[in-house]
């Protein structure tokens, strides 16, 4: 983390985990970092958004992530009919706990989308940062040294 941790002044660190059906077949993004004005975007492809376990973002956050935006497909572009709407549920259900314990359910999110651009992904991770803004960072980051995480949720 840069800056001196006050809310709104600190480098957030978002991690957009997205589905291989939500981008364009020509975007080129998987496994990477991608650094904004004032943000460090970690994106990484997903074959399915229900992939995405609660334990995993749980994960995620603790290891220094300030926020998480899933990038889901449409319903109508799941290959797997469901995926879209089993990862919204999860997402539902973290954010409810973060809300529990005043974390701030803002620190995840979900939305969907076809055909998204590199920049429209980057976009969607700028949103998230700005809804985060005001929080600070992340209470739950673990001794990490402000890294977010290598890995990546499993693949199905």
């Amino acid at each position: 983390m840069t800056g001196n941790g006050a809310a709104g002044t600190h480098e957030r660190d978002i991690v957009v985990l997205f589905c291989q059906q939500s981008v364009d077949k020509n975007v080129e993004l998987a496994n990477s970092y991608r650094n904004l004005p004032g943000i460090k975007v970690r994106l990484v492809v997903l074959p399915c958004s229900s992939n995405v376990e609660v334990g995993e973002i749980v994960k995620i956050l603790e290891k220094g992530a300030d926020a998480i935006q899933i990038v889901a497909c449409s319903e109508e572009a799941c290959r797997f009919l469901v995926g879209s709407n089993k990862a919204e549920r999860r997402v539902e259900y973290v954010r409810q706990l973060l809300e529990e314990i005043n974390f701030g359910a803002e620190r995840v999110g979900i939305v969907r989308g076809m055909n998204l651009s590199a920049k429209q992904l980057l976009d969607r991770a700028k949103e998230r940062a700005d809804l985060v803004r005001e929080l600070g960072p992340n209470p739950m980051r673990k001794n990490s040294g402000g890294h977010i995480p290598e890995s990546s949720p499993q693949a199905a």
